[in-house]
């Protein structure tokens, strides 16, 4: 019987009708929260993946961009943490933004539970290593102990224990006494064994032995990546030429368990010789990244229905804002690096190929190799639009240069939406386009645009209306995002907007802004170049909407050179406008 009923009223005593009313309340309500997808968690209960880690995303950094690139994993030994229990050394290994550890049984794992982290742990203690390891997204790829004990049942526990917790490596500080018996067990629990020791000693007692025991050598101490080869489980940079060394694993395809870094105890020393590794692995990153580029096909429109082909081509503007000076030509990249990709992509360089053709504007040239970008190959364009460009893109010095070259000697820029995350570790790119790594909510999000400048030509189609858009909105707490640097074309109106739709997307990550500026679109000049950028483009309706569409337009012929734009700094126009208004 409905709650409403008014025979029901009458038999309850004063209060109790309400009281139902707030129990039916709670019960709907957790019935729909069942009904509802949950952030994914371990079997064994443990919290939300990631949800205190102070990295960013792995393709922000080449200290994890290596894995998905490279097949290596970069990593560090909590016992260079003497003085700290296992917890706090995680924390102080996340902050290095490392993803990957060697858990030592040297230590001990928190103040909570103040033993020692080998087989003698509980099963609740064990499950504690893994939600600490979950919190802050990092995998323990290796365990080191001083040594494997010769005991049958000891060694099996070892094993057992290292399987709890995910495990993939063991590390043994010297040669154990029963080579046969660790065998038989590493192939059991498909475990491997890394021992330590004299490289020459510890290979020859490993002669006929299975694929899954290895060494654990210092960069110093290895002669000769050929005697080794797939030997070679965990590499420890310590000592010898780490470049070169480097080099020779990725032209002989030796793919290591871990790579550790060696430094003195402390946070400070680690963090010098995370940023040693970078500098002496980015040749071979950047090899491998123009490899990439030079194979990579780019996102055809054969992937639109004709549905999608059909609704971008009736948006679309027929005429240009402007005349070309001269004929120009756009290049278009969709290069992603170490990250997927988004789905819009198709439908954007589809656009951006039919806007240029039907108005004449630009031809528009698809191509990801990186060599286009190098001086003065380069030259040969007027312009380049990054779409949805993300990853380790610029990673060779030669193509940074020359982009940044062109852009100061008066070429042009443009990009959209998952730019902001590309080259994440090239604060010149960040300068460059105004922003660096965005924060977002649900790309199902609605927020209410307004026209910052209805003025520019760049704004003309929207006629100085807002309008409701449904995207995934970037915010950009931290620099490079100035008005003091960039001319705002758009920005979310915080009044009329809901500012609280759905989860954020990275857990722990702030998303407001004590001024509450959130731009959209804006221009700049640099050098003698010209960019235009808009956080837009994560939903495939981009150039479904024809005032986006003449918008995008304006902005391309903008960084072309022939549709001149107002690109004062916001923050100088505002300041001007209290000037004169005080006079």
């Amino acid at each position: 019987m409905p709650l409403k009923s008014t025979a029901l009223r009458r038999h309850l005593a004063p209060g109790a009708f309400a009281r139902l009313a707030v129990l039916r309340l709670c019960f709907t309500a957790i019935a729909i929260a069942q009904t509802l997808p949950s952030p994914a968690r371990p079997p064994y209960g443990g919290p939300v993946r990631g949800a205190e880690s102070k990295r960013w995303e792995p393709w922000s950094a080449m200290r994890t961009a290596i894995t998905p690139i490279l097949g290596w994993r970069l990593g560090i030994d909590t016992g260079r943490f003497p003085h700290l229990d296992l917890d706090h050394a995680l924390e102080q290994i996340d902050a290095l933004g490392v993803a990957n550890v060697e858990i030592s049984s040297t230590q001990k794992l928190n103040i909570e539970i103040p033993k020692y982290i080998d087989y003698h742990l509980a099963p609740g203690e064990r499950n504690a290593i893994r939600d600490k390891l979950t919190l802050l997204n990092l995998a323990a790829v290796a365990y080191h102990v001083p040594a494997i004990d010769a005991d049958p049942d000891t060694a099996r526990k070892l094993f057992e224990f290292a399987k709890s917790l995910n495990v993939g490596t063991i590390v043994s500080g010297r040669i154990p006494n029963d080579l046969a018996l660790l065998d038989q067990l590493a192939s059991e629990y498909a475990i491997n064994v890394a021992i330590s020791g004299n490289a020459q000693a510890v290979l020859a007692a490993l002669n006929g032995r299975g694929k899954h025991l290895g060494i654990f050598a210092d960069s110093g101490s290895v002669k000769s990546l050929e005697q080794v080869k797939d030997r070679l489980l965990v590499l420890n940079l310590r000592g010898g030429n780490v470049p070169d060394l480097l080099r020779a694993l990725y032209s002989q395809q030796i793919k290591p368990a871990l790579i550790t870094v060696s430094a003195g105890a402390g946070a400070s020393d680690l963090a010098q010789a995370v940023r040693g590794f970078e500098e002496a692995v980015r040749p071979v990153m950047a090899d491998r990244v123009d490899e990439i580029s030079r194979t990579t096909e780019i996102r055809s429109p054969d992937r639109l229905t004709p549905e999608d082909r059909e609704q971008i081509e009736a948006a679309l503007p027929k005429t240009a804002p402007a005349k070309p000076k001269k004929p120009r030509k756009l290049l278009v990249l969709d290069l992603n690096i170490a990250y997927g990709g988004h789905r819009s992509i198709p439908a954007e360089n589809f656009a951006l190929q039919q806007m240029g053709k039907d108005t004449g504007a630009y031809e528009a040239v698809f191509s990801d190799n990186l060599d286009n970008l190098k001086y003065p190959k380069i030259k040969e364009y007027d312009a380049i639009f990054l779409n949805n460009t993300v990853g380790m893109i610029f990673v060779d010095p030669e193509v940074r240069e020359g982009l940044a070259r062109f852009i100061r000697e008066g070429g042009g820029l443009a990009g959209n939406h998952g730019t902001s995350h590309a080259s994440m570790d090239w604060p010149g790119f960040s300068d460059m386009i105004g922003v660096r790594r965005g924060v977002h909510r649900a790309s199902t999000e609605e927020a209410w645009i307004k026209v910052d400048d209805p003025k520019s030509p760049l704004t003309a189609a929207f006629g100085g209306k807002e309008f409701l858009y449904t995207d995934e909105f970037f915010r950009f707490p931290n620099p490079p995002y100035s008005r003091d640097k960039q001319h705002i074309l758009l920005s979310i109106d915080v009044q009329k907007t809901d500012m609280n739709q759905g989860q954020v997307f990275v857990p722990g990550s702030n998303v407001a802004r004590p001024d509450a500026d959130y731009a959209v679109s804006w221009i700049r000049d640099y050098g003698k170049g010209r960019v235009f950028f808009c956080i837009l483009g994560h939903n495939p309706t981009l150039f479904k909407t024809p005032a986006l569409a003449q918008h995008f337009l304006a902005g391309i012929q903008f960084i072309l050179g022939d549709l001149p734009a107002d690109a004062t700094p916001s923050a100088r126009l505002s300041t001007a406008s209290v000037s004169t208004r005080k006079k």
